[in-house]
């Protein structure tokens, strides 16, 4: 199976091809640049494998929340593509997204994680997750907060952007704050999910939990 992945939603633009059961990706932090850069990157992957675009069978894409240009852009390059080549979608939320790549940081470990990207305007997106057994769950769903009504304490991992400012030196997790989401990660959560998961992408909207957004 071929997959393609496009992960915009802050500002890493990344691009991943799942091709003979191997991940190969572009990826830049460019936040302004991500409309020039996705099909580039799309087609420099492509080219490298000797694939055509007629030969990709599904993508994979980040849906949100997070910038909303960035979103938006995913979501219209992801259903041009879709429509013309019919084939299905898997939409993964950016939450997801990231903490997927600590599970597979820490598969063993119990960890309780605590995701959250400076959504601006004094707000974050936030969500919790668990691994536990081997498995990571869920704990809250994606929302969109003030950064004080986070009750960070108890969590083993914190992860995302907003912790560059705002965690505080009490606290007992382990800080990744550079934290980003990427294409490489939705391809492997495809691995496993893709065939339960994909959708048409007429089903699919983007999640950008705040609506009224001024500029990003």
């Amino acid at each position: 199976m071929n997959l393609i992945g496009i992960e915009t939603s802050t500002e890493n633009c990344s691009v991943a091809l799942l091709h003979a059961g191997q991940i190969t990706h572009r990826s830049d932090i460019a936040p302004r640049k991500h409309a020039e850069l996705v099909l580039g990157y799309l087609d420099q992957l492509l080219s490298e494998k000797e694939l055509k675009k007629s030969q990709i069978d599904g993508i994979v894409f980040g849906q949100g929340p997070g910038a909303f240009t960035g979103v938006r852009i995913a979501m219209s390059i992801v259903q041009g593509l879709a429509l013309a080549l019919e084939v299905p979608v898997m939409a993964v939320s950016t939450m997801q997204n990231m903490a997927f790549k600590l599970w597979q940081d820490h598969p063993d470990e119990a960890h309780k994680l605590l995701i959250a990207n400076d959504a601006r305007m004094g707000e974050v997106y936030w969500a919790s997750f668990q691994i536990k057994q081997g498995e990571l769950l869920r704990l809250t769903e994606d929302a969109l907060v003030a950064p004080e009504e986070i009750h960070y304490k108890g969590f083993d991992i914190c992860a995302g952007s907003a912790f560059q400012s705002m965690i505080d030196a009490s606290s007992q997790a382990t800080v990744q704050a550079d934290a980003l989401p990427n294409a490489v990660n939705l391809l492997n959560m495809a691995k496993q999910s893709f065939q339960q998961d994909a959708q048409n992408i007429i089903e699919i909207k983007p999640s950008y939990i705040r609506e009224k957004v001024v500029f990003n």
